[in-house]
């Protein structure tokens, strides 16, 4: 079981760790855990990106088509594999090279089709504001937690779907790996192109176990009423062994199939029932942050109401929600705070210090008040 600071930390990951601000995109809180750093985020940081095939010693490329940047046909670069575990370099085989700008050196992704060349070039067309900038270094972190992220997502999603659970590997990868960081408004747009049998498809095969979470959330954008069943069939199962996995995917979903009326019944059936986990209130508030963000088919306002409800039921957990709250400029917690810091439920540090953000962040003079006073208690 997480630590209560790991999971505040889980849930600013939504809001404040992930580069928050107007109008800013944030990318899916739920999905981005599958992924540490893409190969999608180191392309789109590489001032070269070519297709090359290798010469004989295998560990030297020759480069036969650029896609980003400007290295001259014909050039062979030494490029180390991305992977301990890559395969040896197969002769007659395109390969997948980016350059480290700072560095200068050149990274081996393995084997992709030739044919991917145009829609690698559309792909990093839609975060090309990094192209402007100075050499940098490989990101050492999913640079969405770290950075403002520049990419384009609405046309970044629509080039990425066709491409998911690809034939070809790599292509897959690329495509996997830029869902699981897409803000889940961007998912939305998908809609009219995903196929949810396919997405059936996948959530069943164990092999893919790993990227359940996302594929969760587009069946619940792209499903129908059998779908709804499903989901709900899944949640009572996991309801009954306190399972958590997958659970903020499958809670998003249902959500997303059912709308508000679901909004309730979570609140209910895990935010309010004293017997659920600590995971499983973690699930169940990602889920409602990522609809919150999304603006979709929930209201913010709506999971305003619920967070302000947690707040009230769950008093010793309530800066769980505080950053979400300070992000949102959702001022409507003032006076809930304000009484949780004048109870001292709140009994860790991260909680105490998330909640005295959105204290001061406030423009209520009695949220400064209280933040202030409580400060002087503590010293």
């Amino acid at each position: 079981m997480r630590s209560v600071p790991r999971l505040a930390a889980a849930l600013l990951g939504a809001a404040l760790v992930l580069g928050a601000g107007p109008g800013r995109a944030l990318a899916c809180a739920i999905c981005l855990s599958a992924v540490s750093v893409t190969t999608g985020q180191k392309l789109d940081a590489a001032d070269q990106v070519a297709l090359a095939t290798p010469v004989s010693d295998g560990e030297r490329f020759r480069i036969v088509e650029a896609v980003k940047g400007d290295a001259p046909l014909g050039t062979i670069v030494e490029a180390s594999a991305d992977r301990a575990e890559a395969a040896p370099s197969q002769a007659g085989k395109s390969y997948l090279l980016a350059r480290n700008g700072l560095s200068g050196r050149w990274t081996n992704f393995g084997v992709i089709g030739a044919g991917n060349a145009s829609w690698l070039r559309e792909f990093l067309k839609t975060n090309d504001g990094l192209a402007k900038a100075p050499p940098r270094a490989w990101p050492v972190a999913n640079t969405v937690q770290a950075t403002p992220d520049s990419t384009n997502w609405p046309e970044r999603i629509l080039l990425i779907a066709p491409h998911l659970e690809s034939e070809d590997r790599l292509a897959a990868e690329i495509a996997f790996g830029e869902l699981s960081r897409a803000p889940y408004e961007s998912m939305r747009r998908l809609k009219p192109v995903l196929d949810a049998d396919r997405i059936r498809g996948w959530i069943k095969d164990p092999a893919l176990s790993r990227r359940h979470d996302a594929y969760f959330l587009l069946l619940g954008i792209a499903g129908g009423s059998d779908d709804v069943a499903m989901v709900e069939e899944r949640l009572a199962t996991a309801r009954a062994s306190h399972d958590a996995t997958h659970l903020a995917a499958m809670l998003a979903a249902d959500l997303e199939l059912s709308g508000p009326s679901r909004v309730g019944w979570i609140e209910e059936n895990y935010l309010a029932d004293r017997s659920r986990s600590l995971p499983e209130i973690e699930a169940a508030l990602l889920a409602f942050n990522v609809h919150g963000g999304a603006g979709g088919v929930v209201s913010r306002q709506r999971i305003v109401d619920a967070y302000r409800s947690f707040i009230r039921t769950r008093t010793p957990m309530a800066g769980f929600v505080a950053p979400t709250l300070t992000e949102w400029k959702a001022w409507d917690a003032v006076p809930d705070y304000v009484e949780v810091l004048r109870s001292n439920a709140v009994k860790d540090p991260a909680g105490q210090f998330a909640i005295l953000v959105y204290l001061r962040d406030s423009p209520d003079g009695r949220a400064h008040a209280a933040a202030t006073a409580f400060t002087a208690q503590a010293n």
